[in-house]
């Protein structure tokens, strides 16, 4: 009898599709560049969001009905490019499970922060650069610091759980002294399925809870669910970093989309 209850629950699980990391990766992809199609191409290429005031974009959408039409989809794509939140983050809770040099990790996410920083501003503030906001990949590079120091503390007991803590709140405090797009928020996440990630159900039920923060960035976990954690064969450096790479390079085109489209 025991044996068939094993078939029956393995027959059950087996009817639900198993995705790769590689998969999750592209979804997130397609969920960011929705989520700055938003906010760049709609919102300040074709609503020119920016030069009205709250009142003047008021009276704007209550009296053009196209207007009102472009800020319902830049609404809905906003809200479900958000869900990329809690993709990311699992994402980098797998990477840093995996990688064999958290030095050369680190300097790779710095790197592309850095470089990301002017498209950033660019594609979403109108300017070259800005201190009132940094890009989101500057919120990667503090959670993965912050995974680093919860990794080292590792094998103490309840030392480990504490410095853990106070590892995370740390890292949240950054990213809101840095101002970093869905910063805080991010590193909180990481760090709950970091922490966890030795027992998926909990870790899975936690990262909900906390991905909360965030509108829709629970919605996330249906893909993390369904992640089997391996990574499709074939992967290459190059792939890697093309796919921090799409970030700076998209940002980049939405804001020379907006420059044009302005200019015309």
């Amino acid at each position: 009898m025991p044996m068939e209850c094993d078939n029956a629950l393995r027959q059950r699980k087996s009817v639900f599709p198993k995705i790769t990391t590689n998969t999750l990766k592209i979804a997130g992809t397609i969920l960011l560049t929705l989520y700055f199609f938003s906010t760049a191409v709609i919102q300040n290429g074709i609503l020119h969001v920016p030069s009205y005031t709250p009142q003047q974009l008021n009276d704007l959408l209550g009296g053009d009905a196209q207007a009102m039409l472009w800020a319902s989809i830049a609404s809905l794509a906003e809200i479900i490019g958000m869900i990329a939140i809690s993709i990311y983050a699992y994402l980098l809770v797998q990477g840093v499970k995996h990688t064999s040099n958290m030095g050369k990790y680190a300097l790779s996410v710095l790197a592309f922060a850095l470089i990301s920083e002017v498209p950033y501003d660019l594609a979403v503030l109108g300017r070259p650069w800005d201190w009132s906001t940094q890009n989101t990949l500057w919120g990667v590079f503090i959670a993965l610091i912050t995974l680093w120091l919860m990794k080292r503390a590792e094998g103490q007991g309840m030392k480990t759980y504490v410095f853990s803590v106070l590892a995370a709140v740390g890292g949240c405090l950054w990213a809101v002294l840095l101002r970093v797009q869905f910063g805080w928020g991010f590193v909180l996440i990481a760090s709950v399925l970091f922490l966890l990630r030795g027992r998926r159900t909990v870790s899975l039920i936690a990262g909900v809870g906390v991905s909360l923060v965030y509108m829709t960035a629970s919605m996330g976990f249906i893909l993390i669910s369904l992640c089997n954690g391996e990574r499709a064969a074939g992967g290459s450096r190059l792939g890697k970093y093309a796919y921090y790479a799409y970030y700076p390079l998209i940002l980049a085109l939405m804001a020379l989309w907006v420059r044009l489209n302005q200019a015309a």
